[in-house]
């Protein structure tokens, strides 16, 4: 195998258990794993969560939802973002829990249900994607009360905020969510209230309110500053299948671009940008150390990209490696959600 991803679902269990440790009594879990479990498999992430203590899961959606039925999972399953009206009868047939921000979304649901369908209903507070303005949940809350088949499971908002930049906003914009929650429970008692994503988990704990719903930290990413034990999951490796010798002042990769600036052995790895790696060069001028921007790691030494990075390569200068052979896996950066489907997973437990 020339290049594969290891997904460890032992330490996404563990990720999880150590999220839900934050969380006050009685407030639910919600494991997202919404475009393919952030790339690590949605349905092997839902069911290494769900022994994990998650009560429920979030995708985006009926697509993603529906394959998590086809592997068996059983457990709720928010839609965190609103299906489209034609997609209704998909939603019942699921047993889903879709969020609502339209009328003509409700008179769908409501046609096509045989049994009462629970919906969440989200509020925009500036994020800009979709949801209903705080000043129309009345209003909006009137219409579903007139649809006898739908009933109310949730109030919900995704907050337009980025760890250490907007703290104060958010602050504001929580207290204001807890506001509409506090005054939709006067009539609907049972409506749980849910804001806090992984980030607002950890920077405001105090606005757990009903439910969290979790992604990052179950993936070992943590974008604050707030310390919590997270292990990665993830780890992308491929093989070096060639090596060759470059002389100081050889040019390299297209363009022309890199020249070596001194004596160097030169790795080539059978993985590109079509595999989701960076298209940026590593560093359009001479130069080497840490200058460099993109690396890999080999036996534990880190190994500069060098030149662009190809649809389906790359090279590497692995000239501090003298041990370094044909066939010798390097552990790669990319994005996990931007790595291919193509490449192999491999799942350790």
């Amino acid at each position: 195998m020339l290049k594969w991803i290891e997904i460890d679902l032992g330490a996404i269990g563990d990720n999880c258990r150590a999220a839900r440790r934050l969380l006050k009594p009685g407030v639910r879990f919600q494991a997202v794993v919404k475009a393919d479990g952030y790339g690590h498999g949605a349905a092997e992430v839902a069911r290494t969560a769900q022994q994990a203590g998650a009560d429920s899961f979030g995708v985006l959606t009926v697509e993603e939802a529906a394959a998590l039925r086809e592997a068996g999972l059983m457990g709720p399953i928010h839609l965190l973002a609103p299906p489209l009206p034609d997609e209704a009868a998909e939603v019942a047939a699921l047993g889903l829990i879709p969020t609502v921000d339209s009328g003509e979304l409700l008179s769908a649901l409501d046609r096509v249900a045989k049994k009462p369908i629970s919906v969440t209903v989200d509020l925009d507070f500036g994020l800009g994607r979709w949801g209903i303005p705080r000043r129309d949940l009345a209003k909006f809350l009137g219409e579903l009360g007139r649809r006898k088949h739908l009933k109310l499971a949730g109030i919900s908002t995704h907050l337009d905020y980025v760890a250490g930049k907007n703290q104060i906003e958010a602050e504001e914009k929580l207290k204001q969510f807890a506001s509409s929650v506090r005054s939709v429970k006067a009539k609907y008692p049972k409506a749980a209230g849910h804001a806090a994503n992984s980030s607002i988990l950890l920077d405001f704990p105090h606005w757990q309110l009903d439910g969290v719903r979790v992604g990052n930290l179950l993936y070992g990413v943590n974008r604050t500053s707030k310390p919590i034990s997270l292990e990665n999951p993830w780890r992308f490796f491929a093989r070096i299948i060639s090596l060759q010798k470059v002389r100081k002042g050889q040019a390299l990769g297209y363009g022309s671009e890199y020249f070596a600036p001194s004596p160097m052995t030169v790795a080539a790895l059978p993985a590109g940008y079509a595999d989701g790696l960076t298209m940026e060069p590593a560093e359009r001028l001479i130069g080497l150390g840490r200058a460099y921007r993109y690396w890999g790691i080999l036996k534990g030494r880190e190994v500069p990209f060098i030149g662009r990075c190809g649809i389906a390569h790359v090279l590497v200068d692995v000239s501090s490696v003298p041990s370094a052979r044909v066939g010798d896996p390097v552990l790669l950066p990319v994005r996990r959600t931007a790595a291919s489907a193509r490449i192999p997973r491999i799942y350790k437990r």
